[in-house]
């Protein structure tokens, strides 16, 4: 990196261009994404953190380094897969497997996955993690905040510090096959009595804490199924109209979410009309009074209730009370800006239109300047995913009656804390 800056002043010499970050030259930008690829696991679980949260508040090569990062994984060798698969799952395990592809069919931060057809005859999804991902993490994590502070390019109202931290033990948790599994399960049975989702089921006999066999699930991932021509205007807007009502239910109903709005973990088949859920490894719970002052959130974002939405971004923790009106006013504008689908007059809210992330971006700087603490531990897993909602909705072009999706959900709530954090009375029998 050092050699690479010296070569990039003497280029700014020679040809009189300026560039503010020597060390974020184009070519360390290459030798930087090359490098983080090939750490994995803690590397590029913070990569896809800082590029789906702040995208766009980032210097431009911070950008370009992180969507490398995002995209980029190393497969394991042969060897090592089918010796990693012995190691979890026994010498044996090939008898129960009548077909296994060796080529995986997707990489991604922890592990690799394979398509196998068992001998009943179905189609499954093989994850293997990659060896010694877990082991590695603190020390990976160390290397990451050493080399991100070292470069200066991370500014410090992104708390870089805590992203380490949530990105550490939500990657420990990933880790855990075992409990991706009980995830899985779990969403299966609590989707049950929505037919328009679909969650695979685990094979138990082929699953371990580093392996983990599940259904094949059939469709398309959301983004390729929103290319042009291949849905109708309706399959669209109801896409995006399910993605939205789960998200919400998810945080507000389960109190049980899935975190990663990757494209890929969204599969649509046009036969069945049936949107199948994949990858449950991210997974967060709420618990009651956050899901309750989250809700009443949202619904002030929805209103443009301004003093509303600092009053709950208080008791939410977003804000001490000690800052300066810059700060209030970015928050209150930025809350605005991200309830305009839930707002009263743009029913229904097409979210092909939507730019609120160009909007809210001087808001963004401003709170990255002004703020006085970091979110929440919880806030950053929920607003990948929100974020990831929004994106989804209109990478799809879809047309949703948000506020009234909202405001169903907001009725049929069971609050247990009022909007000053205190229980809610119970009737008692006199």
């Amino acid at each position: 990196l050092a050699a690479g800056a010296a070569a990039a002043a003497v280029r700014q010499t020679i040809t009189g261009e300026k560039q503010a970050n020597l060390l974020m030259s184009e070519a360390n930008v290459e030798r930087l994404a090359g490098t983080l690829c090939r750490l994995r696991g803690a590397a590029l679980k913070v990569g896809q953190m800082l590029s789906f949260n702040d995208a766009d508040v980032l210097p431009a090569p911070v950008r370009v380094l992180m969507e490398r990062v995002r995209n980029g994984a190393d497969f394991m060798p042969t060897w090592q897969l089918h010796q990693t698969l012995e190691a979890e799952l026994g010498t044996e395990w090939r008898k129960h497997v009548e077909q296994f592809d060796e080529t995986p069919v997707a990489a991604a931060s922890i592990g690799q996955v394979h398509k196998a057809v068992l001998l009943d005859g179905r189609t499954v999804a093989i994850k293997v993690q990659y060896p010694g991902v877990a082991e590695s993490i603190v020390s990976d994590l160390w290397s990451m905040r050493q080399l991100l502070n070292y470069t200066g390019v991370i500014p410090p109202g992104l708390y870089l510090d805590r992203v380490i931290e949530v990105a550490r033990e939500e990657l420990l948790e990933e880790c855990d096959y075992e409990r991706e599994a009980d995830n899985t399960r779990k969403f299966k049975r609590l989707l049950s009595p929505y037919p328009e989702f679909a969650v695979p089921a685990v094979v138990s006999q082929l699953s371990s804490a580093h392996v983990l066999t599940t259904e094949w699930m059939p469709g398309l991932p959301v983004d390729k199924a929103a290319a042009p021509g291949v849905l109708s205007p309706a399959e669209r807007d109801r896409i995006g109209e399910r993605l939205l009502w789960l998200t919400l239910c998810e945080l507000f109903s389960f109190r049980f979410m899935q975190t990663d709005p990757n494209w890929s973990n969204f599969l649509y088949d046009r036969r069945t009309r049936t949107l199948s859920l994949i990858d449950f490894g991210a997974c967060r719970s709420y618990d009651p009074a956050f899901s309750d002052g989250y809700l009443r959130m949202v619904r002030a974002c929805a209103d443009a209730d301004s003093p509303a939405i600092l009053r709950h971004s208080r008791a939410l923790g977003f804000l001490t009370g000690q800052e300066g009106q810059a700060m209030l006013d970015a928050q209150a504008n930025a809350g605005v800006l991200v309830g305009l689908p839930f707002s009263e007059g743009r029913q229904p809210f097409d979210f092909s239109q939507q730019d609120i992330s160009r909007r809210i971006g001087a808001d963004v700087q401003t709170m990255i300047r002004e703020r006085l603490t970091p979110p929440r531990k919880e806030i950053y897993s929920l607003h990948r995913r929100l974020n990831g909602c929004f994106q989804l909705a209109s990478r799809v072009g879809a047309r949703i009656r948000a506020r009234e999706i909202l405001l169903d959900f907001e009725h049929k709530h069971e609050f247990s804390t009022t909007e000053e954090g205190e229980p809610e009375p119970t009737q008692g029998v006199m």
